[in-house]
């Protein structure tokens, strides 16, 4: 059976060069532009010896570039790893030299970050134009960068395997091992099959997705999904408060058909509805999707009835490619306040002794399914805990109901979900023991009503040390991704420990909660708000 990444890009080619596959802010880039990219990518990558099972790094804040660069990888069976453009240099570096890349493809401004890469290719738009056929493509799909001017296309490899690397995404950063999550071919055109039967999605199909490129939510169900189904995906910007009207407004321009979207930018259009209450009446929207964290039932019943539209859940994580329980569309499949049933998967409920929970028991939730990670990159420790016995743990603690609805009703492992993004804990706290005024330090997610949760730390500092709450959130900011960040600093003479001498970190929260609690009486104290 022939490669899906070749059937799909066979497809593509049969597609009107004209129309958009990406439409983004810094312009357009069409599916006869990407053809061209592709073939020209797939040169470069040969002229320089780049293999199929090599490893590229891809990062820029033009998304027109990152996509094309992450696709023309895909398609010559290169993994993509897909770098945040913001990220601070120090946690860049980690990364880069995790994945142990034979190449890159990024910003100018980048170029410190991937020092390490033998092969660096600049983005950024040449003079040049693409002859004939660059004059038949919108603006920003008929320019190419500067490292492809001269470069001819070639024909692409009609074999590939499908166990191949994909691509691959870090899951974390800078002093903790970054966990390289390897997805496969075979898993994520299996998923992508999934994706596209579970909401329609087709050659019509017009795509809102503003989550960020770097994380499975954006960059699988957003420009990876259009590419399979031969839609069109809309980015217009990143998304802020300040743009929420221009986001609604996009609905009823493009006439979109699929919004996918987190909770907490869910919760923000909710909370900030007043005269927008008819956005989502177009006649031509589909789907409403919430992915990527928890989708609070009061949220969810809230938004259907202020907007009058149905919204589904997913459940999935990095390692499942983007999902695996639905909750929706389909009125069967369908109960708010779920992460609904497994789909092209298997999933069950196992308790701490290995056996399977009856309904309304709690237990881990394990998956099984084509759409499972291959595991984490040169981590075989890691993966063969993520991995027994062909299931997945995700560290989610679940209970089934009698009908086979899923509920998430806690967390196994320590991980922070803040606006559909994962943060470990660990990794902010060892930041700021790096401080020299700092003693002890301890992170954890507190629930809020926005983004589900948010990053919290508490701090003693050494004898005779003055640091401050802004200080040592600068101190993170310069260090850490820009989600990590604490949103909240408590500074304690020490901090609360059990009898083995480690810190307690329910304690912790309780007097952050507390603290948190005076300051609003006081208006004042020691929190720092970073956000």
């Amino acid at each position: 059976m022939r490669s899906a990444i070749i059937s799909v890009f066979e497809a593509a080619k049969a597609v009107k060069p004209g129309k958009p596959l990406l439409v983004a802010s810094g312009g357009t880039l069409t599916y006869g532009g990407l053809v061209e990219r592709v073939g020209r990518i797939a040169a470069l990558l040969k002229i320089n010896g780049i293999s199929p099972g090599d490893r590229a790094i891809v990062s820029s804040e033009d998304d027109i570039e990152a996509v094309a660069a992450f696709l023309g990888c895909m398609r010559s069976g290169v993994a993509a790893v897909m770098l945040d453009s913001r990220l601070p240099e120090r946690e860049a570096r980690a990364l880069v030299s995790a994945a142990s890349a034979v190449c890159a493809f990024v910003d100018p401004g980048k170029r410190g970050w991937v020092e390490s890469v033998p092969h660096v290719f600049g983005l950024g738009k040449a003079a040049t134009k693409a002859g004939m056929l660059g004059r038949l493509l919108k603006k920003g799909g008929d320019e190419f960068p500067a490292f492809l001017e001269g470069v001819e296309p070639i024909d692409l490899p009609q074999e590939l395997d499908d166990n191949l690397d994909a691509y691959i995404m870090f899951t974390s950063g800078t002093t903790s091992r970054p966990k390289g999550v390897r997805i496969s071919h075979r898993a994520l055109f299996s998923h992508l099959g999934t994706l596209s039967r579970q909401f329609g999605i087709d050659e019509a199909s017009r795509i809102l997705n503003v989550l960020p490129l770097s994380h499975a939510d954006g960059l699988i169900q957003g420009p990876v999904s259009a590419l399979y189904n031969r839609a069109t995906v809309y980015r217009p910007f990143d998304f802020s408060l300040q743009r929420l009207t221009e986001l609604l407004d996009a609905v009823y321009r493009e006439r979109i058909t699929h919004f996918i979207a987190v909770p907490s930018i869910l919760a923000i259009i909710n909370r900030l509805r007043s005269g927008y209450e008819d956005s989502f009446a177009t006649g031509d929207l589909k789907a409403v999707i919430s992915t990527a964290g928890y989708l609070d039932k009061g949220l969810w019943e809230g938004f259907e009835k202020n907007f009058r539209v149905t919204v589904s859940n997913i459940y999935g994580l990095t390692e499942t490619v983007a999902g695996g329980l639905f909750s929706g569309p389909g009125v069967s499949d369908r109960r708010v306040g779920t992460v609904g049933k497994p789909v092209d998967c298997e999933a069950c409920i196992s308790l701490d002794d290995g056996l399977i929970a009856t309904d309304f028991e709690p237990g881990e939730l394990l998956l099984r399914g084509p759409n499972l990670m291959t595991g984490y990159f040169e981590d075989d420790e890691a993966t063969g805990e993520a991995l027994k016995g062909g299931w997945l743990h995700t560290g989610d603690i679940a209970v089934r109901d009698r009908d086979g609805f899923f509920t998430i009703v806690g967390r196994k492992k320590n991980l922070i979900i803040s606006g559909g993004l994962n943060i470990q804990p660990e990794e902010v706290t060892d930041i700021l023991l790096e401080h020299p005024e700092v003693a002890e330090a301890v992170t954890f997610g507190v629930e809020d009503s926005v983004f589900g949760e948010v990053v919290v730390s508490c701090v003693a500092l050494a004898t005779g040390s003055c640091a401050g709450p802004a200080e040592l959130a600068q101190w993170c900011r310069e260090r850490l991704a820009h989600y990590k960040v604490p949103q909240r600093v408590y500074i304690f003479p020490e901090l609360p420990k059990g009898r083995s001498g480690k810190v307690v970190v329910e304690e912790d929260k309780k007097m952050a909660i507390e603290a948190s609690g005076a300051e609003k009486k006081a208006d004042g104290g020691v929190r720092e708000k970073v956000l």
